[in-house]
């Protein structure tokens, strides 16, 4: 196809630089000082429209910039306000929450959806990730626009999560700014990234439109903060830039499902923190309390991103599901903190055990890729896979449903059943979850004959009682066998701090007794 234009593409907003609020990352440095992430090896595509034209491109010479590598996928470019303002935020130095980023490969956007990379009517499929050995990782997209041709929209954003899906990348794409505003289709409505608005709710959020493959779905998925979308954008490329890191570096790297874009991605997702007024929609009363079809927020989306509640998250052992909910219930609970990359056919289902020690809130999600058609003179895409995720209690050995009355008492508010129909994101928050034994459950529940894998993950904010020496949330044999086969010296199981494992710290571990 000859190089076409879109109807309208353009940066999302040109103002100062904002990023004063905390997204985690005070936490993660205090948590982790010099060991915390950076965005160390990890590169970037930073995709932006032409602020006027040829001029689409980060602004070098800043100070914020030196020591950085910049490739030119579009061609040269003079220097963009813009996009020297997304730069920073995504990458600067000084302003960035991922100063490490080491490499940039720099994109015009209409030039990004042709071929530059994703091929978009060419006949040929999606470019591989440049960058050789430390191949980009996360394509920041701080701009909104569209080819003026629903089907041409649709080949862009199924070729975007083809991408995505074949290497494992994310792609992070701003909404249009304005409370109310129009939702456009390049690039946020795509499945496989991550939509981005903003803290204050300034942003066009709800459904995705009819004419847009999967309509209906919820978007943003995340809001960062920034005084414009553009801004609020790179800063979750950047929170991405830090768990890819993690997930490369040892001893991390050696699970191969921690690297993938979809983990990267439920982590970010489930660790984000939940303003007081989140909500999506499930009914504080009635048969139906705690069920909901609508996984996210309709503005916030799953909430603020967070970076050291999903570096928690993205560091955590990859759990084990149970193929029954029975076998789960009678079988070893998972630490308060996992994650798990499976695979899933029809009638899938995974099931992981839970104990919570103590009144907190919870927060468990789970998310898949859609994986379109590799016919790419006319790309075509198949329906996504429809998960369902429930949590239950174990009450008295069985497996049985806190929705409706049942969970009165046993959880203040929020979801404890999620079951869209259309979006490829399954979300709980739960509030006041009382202290117990709980199964999650996943389970896929279309007849599609195609198979895809998901990542649920899970945060629990409940503290660990004392003596769950192997962090896995309840006071049992094993923490006692770890305890006495550390008798006599300075631990594990020295719960008085004292120096010596002795009989003191055992009347702790059995005063804790689950």
């Amino acid at each position: 196809m000859q190089t076409r234009a879109p109807a309208f593409l353009v940066a999302i907003a040109i103002a100062a630089s904002a990023q004063a609020d905390d997204v985690g990352i005070l936490a993660l440095r205090a948590r982790l000082g010099a060991a915390a992430p950076t965005g160390a090896n990890v590169s970037v595509g930073h995709v932006e429209a032409q602020e006027s034209v040829g001029n689409f491109g980060p602004n070098r010479s800043l100070a914020e910039f030196a020591g950085k590598a910049f490739t030119d996928m579009s061609g040269s470019s003079g220097s963009s306000g813009h996009a020297t303002f997304v730069g920073q935020n995504m990458y600067g130095s000084v302003t960035s929450i991922a100063p490490g980023i080491p490499r940039v490969w720099v994109y015009e956007a209409a030039s990004f959806a042709q071929g530059a990379s994703l091929n978009t009517g060419s006949g040929l499929g999606p470019l591989n990730p440049p960058g050789g050995t430390s191949p980009v990782r996360i394509f920041n997209h701080s701009w909104i626009g569209s080819f003026g041709s629903a089907a041409l929209d649709n080949e862009v954003l199924r070729r975007a999560d083809f991408a995505m899906n074949r290497d494992d990348t994310l792609f992070v794409c701003g909404e249009n700014n304005g409370a109310g505003s129009a939702m456009q289709p390049l690039m946020s409505v795509s499945y496989n990234g991550i939509a981005v608005g903003l803290v204050s709710g300034g942003h066009s959020a709800g459904d995705v439109p009819a004419g847009n493959d999967g309509s209906g779905r919820m978007k943003p998925e995340l809001v960062a903060p920034g005084q414009f979308t553009s801004f609020s954008t790179p800063v979750v490329s950047a929170a991405a830039a830090l768990m890819y890191e993690t997930a490369a570096t040892a001893p991390y790297s050696t699970n191969a499902n921690r690297r993938k874009g979809v983990t990267v991605k439920s982590a970010l997702l489930c660790g984000a923190a939940h303003a007081a007024a989140w909500q999506n929609g499930a009914p504080a009363t009635g048969p139906s309390r705690g069920i909901t079809s609508r996984p996210l927020d309709p503005v916030f989306g799953a909430g603020t991103v967070n970076v050291d509640r999903a570096h928690r998250i993205i560091t955590a052992t990859e759990s084990l599901g149970s193929g029954t909910a029975a076998s789960a219930a009678s079988g070893v609970a998972q630490p308060l903190v996992g994650w798990d990359h499976e695979t899933y056919g029809v009638g899938t289902q995974r099931h992981y055990r839970i104990n919570v020690p103590s009144a907190c809130d919870a927060s468990f999600l789970v998310t898949w890729n859609r994986v379109p058609s590799t016919a790419w003179t006319s790309p075509t895409a198949p329906p996504a896979m429809n998960l369902r995720l429930e949590l239950r209690k174990v009450i008295g050995g069985t497996v049985t449903s806190i929705t409706g009355g049942a969970g009165i008492g046993v959880f203040a508010g929020g979801n404890v059943v999620s079951t869209s129909a259309v979006d490829n994101i399954e979300h709980l928050y739960v509030r006041g979850l009382q202290p117990g034994s709980y199964v999650l459950t996943v389970a896929r529940e279309d007849s599609l004959v195609t198979t895809a894998g998901a990542t649920v993950a899970w945060l629990v904010d409940a503290a660990a009682p004392s003596g769950d020496l192997d962090g896995n949330g309840t006071v049992d044999g094993a923490d006692l066998g770890l305890l006495l086969g550390a008798w006599g010296t300075p631990g594990p199981g020295d719960l008085d701090g004292n120096g010596t494992v002795n009989g003191a710290d055992l009347g702790l571990l059995l005063g804790s007794w689950t």
